[in-house]
């Protein structure tokens, strides 16, 4: 195994382990809940020296479910007060996740916080929540247009752009196709970032999944903006038999974007960061690119 240590950017973890088994309904592949106790021995095992924790909240779904109990005899009156009620409630659940996301990280040093965002918050909240978790220890935004059914160029994220430009603070998203569901609209595809990084130039951006099914979009991005990047998560993992992509096609998949704009991730509790880590060490690349990979990049584009 690799004799320096590794920088994990891509996974999840969940305050208690009924909650991360529910959050993988069944389809991770670890063998792990998600919880920080299981985070801090795997690091210790596999010489993991950060791990990114990139937590967020389903709003869109949790608003729909609350949307679909409300008594269809409501009058007009009553139903706006409702869904404005169930808005905030979904918000405020967010920002408690995140306020936990950034508590777990101080109490481990190795762990990054990543917290989520949401276009349901207006822009004032948006900006004061960064502001807030910045001081709390917040390193980055997590954004999954996806499962938030928005997409990246939607305005409303616009003040949480402009608040991560200002404080250095990287993007990264869920992007290309969603495994776990269908998505006709794909909300997630590069191109949609396009709008974002023209207004927003300073941002860095980091594309989850390898841009899954875009990888062309994706390069395309890359060559006209340096500070975007792709991540190995869900795409070369070791975790799952058989690899959806082969040892050539990965190698391939990494040298035409390059070496040096490739973070190793591996998606935690859904994939094993360690037999990852272990499947990526054995492809036929140099010493120096696995570095770049494994450690370099991250500790560069992230600021670790």
């Amino acid at each position: 195994m690799l004799d320096y240590p590794i920088i994990d950017a891509h996974l999840h973890t969940y305050p208690r382990p009924e909650i991360g088994w529910q959050a993988q309904s069944g389809i991770g592949s670890s063998g792990h809940a998600g919880t920080i106790e299981e985070l801090v021995a795997l690091m210790r095992e596999g010489n993991i020296a950060k791990a990114v924790m990139l937590n967020m909240t389903p709003v869109f779904d949790m608003r729909q479910v609350a949307l679909s109990k409300l008594p269809p005899d409501l009058s007009p009156v009553r139903r706006a007060e409702a869904e404005e009620q169930i808005r905030l409630d979904a918000i405020a659940r967010l920002q408690r996740r995140n306020a936990w996301t950034c508590a777990v990280a101080r109490e481990n040093p190795g762990l990054v916080p990543y917290i989520g965002l949401d276009p349901s918050m207006d822009g004032a909240t948006m900006a004061q929540e960064v502001n807030d978790r910045v001081k709390e220890g917040a390193r980055g935004i997590k954004l999954h247009p996806t499962i938030q059914r928005h997409f990246p160029n939607d305005d409303h994220l616009y003040p949480a752009y402009d608040r991560a430009q200002e404080l250095g603070l990287p993007i990264i998203s869920h992007s290309g196709a969603f495994a776990l569901a269908g998505d006709p609209e794909q909300h997630a595809r590069p191109a949609n970032f396009v709008a974002v990084l023209r207004q927003f130039p300073g941002l860095t951006l980091v594309l989850a999944h390898m841009a899954r099914g875009f990888l062309d979009e994706a390069v395309e991005i890359m060559q006209a903006y340096p500070n975007v990047y792709l991540d190995t998560s869900g795409t070369m993992s070791g975790t799952i038999s058989p690899n959806t992509v082969s040892d050539e096609e990965a190698v391939a998949m990494i040298r035409r974007v390059g070496c040096h704009r490739v973070l190793f991730g591996s998606d935690w509790p859904w994939f094993h960061p360690i037999i990852d880590a272990r499947r990526i060490d054995g492809l036929p690349l140099s010493a120096e690119e696995k570095r770049l990979i494994f450690y370099e990049n991250a500790q560069r584009a992230l600021g670790l």
